[in-house]
């Protein structure tokens, strides 16, 4: 089980934020180039995922078809991933779904979410989504930071090509760490200059997408 820490920076270009990552006393340098990262969210028909996350549920489950790279419609490689939370810490399982896919694609890959997963319709997909993330790491500390900016949705639609018709101007910074590490974590912490947030991408594109 791990921490993620989760910052909504608004207001600060990308080149800021970065720079206050590069001047932590950690020393926080990127670990490998970044990369697009796209997601097809799921919930059940009355949306229990969102309004768990909405009312601060303790223990909650969240499915998302994620894959990586541009353009957004060609999936390579998508894993299903199980994102499990209790309270404060959390955890993730994943599915990988060998091959490479189109947008005329995703009915069959829904229906390989809902046997992987054991789920039924309950299972619907309702919200896509597209970030642009960099990765940090520290030498000494196994503390990692993810930078995501460029944050697009939209609404799932099973007749169309994905459309992310919304977009979000803030940048999201999340610093991921395991739970036995919590009390090293104030170090960490307590040089980033921005507010802690309850920051969830799915909430943030729901209410994009359906109001």
């Amino acid at each position: 089980m791990r921490y993620e820490r989760k910052y909504r920076v608004e207001d600060i270009s990308l080149p800021v934020v970065e720079q206050v990552i590069r001047q932590h006393p950690a020393s926080f340098r990127p670990l490998h180039p970044p990369r697009w990262i796209n997601n097809l969210y799921f919930d059940t028909p009355a949306f229990s995922a969102f309004e768990d996350n909405v009312v601060g549920a303790p223990q909650r489950l969240k499915y998302r078809l994620r894959w990586y790279g541009r353009p957004f419609h060609c999936i390579r490689k998508p894993v299903l991933e199980l994102k499990i939370k209790d309270n404060a810490v959390g955890c993730k399982k994943s599915t990988p779904f060998p091959g490479e896919f189109t947008a005329a694609d995703f009915p069959e890959l829904i229906g390989r979410v809902r046997e992987a997963s054991h789920k039924g319709l309950e299972l619907q997909p309702v919200l896509f989504n597209t970030y642009h993330r960099s990765y940090w790491g520290a030498p000494t500390l196994p503390f990692r930071i993810t930078i995501d900016s460029q944050l697009r949705f939209g609404a799932y639609r099973p007749t169309d090509d994905p459309r992310l018709l919304y977009e979000d101007r803030a940048i999201i910074v999340e610093v991921k760490y395991d739970e036995q590490e919590d009390e090293r974590a104030a170090f960490v912490l307590q040089h980033l200059p921005f507010r802690l947030s309850k920051s969830s991408k799915y909430v943030t594109g729901m209410n994009f997408a359906y109001g």
